[in-house]
């Protein structure tokens, strides 16, 4: 732009000495005619190199950029420039988004990129065959347009991705695990996991673990009644009653365990139960204080606060089942004479059952996992009181499938406080 001026700038300075000079040389009129000419040929060589950019902007190539003259040539040199730094950053952005779309195809899970009114932006292919989504035709449509699910839709639209949510494809006949998180400009990245074979071979251990047990416990139930039938025989010496007793107590285990693994089997089983029952709360405490009081025989003064108001929809056996697993857990590893406190009332539209102890506690590197099958944080104490470490895995699953949550909080020697979330869409009151 500076050259331009300066060059148009010296132009005129050029004309006005020349038409000076054929002034006093000859007359007015001449110098006034050939400083007219040259201003015609300046413009009309303008025009003829502004023609030659206008065609090469139409289909620009580093072959056909003209060389041009004066100014022009310097600026059909920087345009020289400017397109070659062009090319090369282009090509290394093609280079980047081909090694992009490798990557992404390589990827085991399909991706979905949709935009902040969720319509599609990109995919690969996993995922275009999980929902069936044509490249051509389903771009900058809604997803919900393309794959309707209603879960899929609220899961979107409530934009709450700190968990992920698991829907059925009866077209695919998949199981998809589906995780979004927000990128760039509102925008969403949608992760597809196929968990169809997972989920079979889930099935597979359910089934064997469920037909395992029940084949186990007819004989186990045997074995346990000639075991009784022989600790009342008198004539049995000394010696040999403490041996039967001992193997009474780990049959009587062995059982616990097997009628443990077959809850937790059918609590993982969506379609085994009914979980839409009417719970009457008043109802379930009146069973559970009358087991607690014979779990308990004394030994720790439990404090019943219980909101008879609050009743919830679902399994009756589960909930039930979960309950008792808390307040036992909490009867087991408290000292004699503590301190147990039970509540069932409803905090910010939920339901929450909570029981807190002053008990022996739960180490902080424990917590996170003590949902676990088979997980005891101290497996000596849990084996002599009688724990078969399915308790809180069978807690967990009960209120996974009431779309309820679990709570631990807990400090070493001090207590703990365990609290059962049931969502305010499973409350009603009579």
């Amino acid at each position: 732009m500076q050259d331009i001026r300066w060059s148009t700038f010296w132009f005129l300075v050029l004309e006005i000495f020349i038409y000076l000079i054929l002034s006093s040389i000859f007359n007015q009129k001449i110098a006034i005619i050939f400083v007219l000419a040259t201003l015609l040929i300046f413009i009309v060589l303008h025009i003829f190199w502004i023609h030659k950019l206008n065609k090469w902007i139409e289909s620009p190539s580093l072959k056909n950029l003209p060389n041009g003259t004066g100014i022009w040539e310097n600026i059909f040199a920087k345009l020289y420039r400017t397109y070659r730094q062009q090319k090369k950053s282009q090509t290394q952005l093609t280079t980047t988004l081909d090694q992009f779309n490798q990557a992404a195809e390589a990827i085991n899970d399909g991706i979905i990129a949709v935009n902040e009114d969720n319509e599609i932006l990109w995919s690969n292919k996993k995922a275009q065959k999980m929902f069936n989504i044509n490249r051509k035709k389903d771009y900058n449509q809604p997803i919900s347009y393309i794959f309707r699910n209603t879960d899929l839709s609220s899961y979107l639209l409530k934009e709450d991705y700190e968990k992920s949510i698991n829907i059925h494809n009866p077209t695919n006949k998949i199981d998809i695990e589906i995780k979004a998180t927000f990128f760039g400009d509102n925008h969403k990245l949608i992760t597809c996991r196929d968990l169809t074979l997972l989920n079979k071979a889930e099935n597979l251990r359910k089934d064997f673990v469920s037909n395992f047990s029940h084949e186990l416990k007819t004989p186990l139930t045997v074995i346990s009644g000639f075991l009784e039938t022989l600790e009342d025989q008198k004539t049995i010496d000394a010696e040999s009653k403490k041996i039967i007793s001992l193997m009474s107590k780990q049959a009587f285990r062995m059982k616990k365990l097997i009628d443990d693994l077959l809850l937790l089997s059918n609590v993982e089983s969506d379609y085994l139960r009914n979980r839409s029952e009417k719970i009457i709360i008043k109802d379930m405490f009146r069973k559970i204080k009358t087991e607690v009081t014979l779990v308990n025989q004394e030994k720790h003064n439990i404090i019943y606060s219980i909101n008879n108001e609050i009743n919830i929809y679902g399994s009756i056996s589960e909930v039930y089942s979960a309950f008792m697993n808390i307040l036992t857990n909490a009867i087991r590893y408290s000292g004699d004479a503590g301190e147990i406190k039970v509540s069932w009332n409803k905090i910010n539209n939920d339901a929450i059952f909570e029981v807190t102890d002053n008990g022996i506690g739960i180490p902080e590197d424990h917590l996170t996992r003590i949902t676990e099958r088979f997980y005891r944080v101290d497996e000596d104490r849990s084996r002599e009181s009688g724990g078969t470490g399915l308790g809180l895995s069978i807690v967990k699953n009960v209120m996974s499938q009431h779309q309820g949550d679990v709570r631990i909080a807990s400090e070493l020697n001090t207590g703990s406080s365990f609290k059962l979330i049931f969502p305010s869409e499973r409350i009603y009151t009579k």
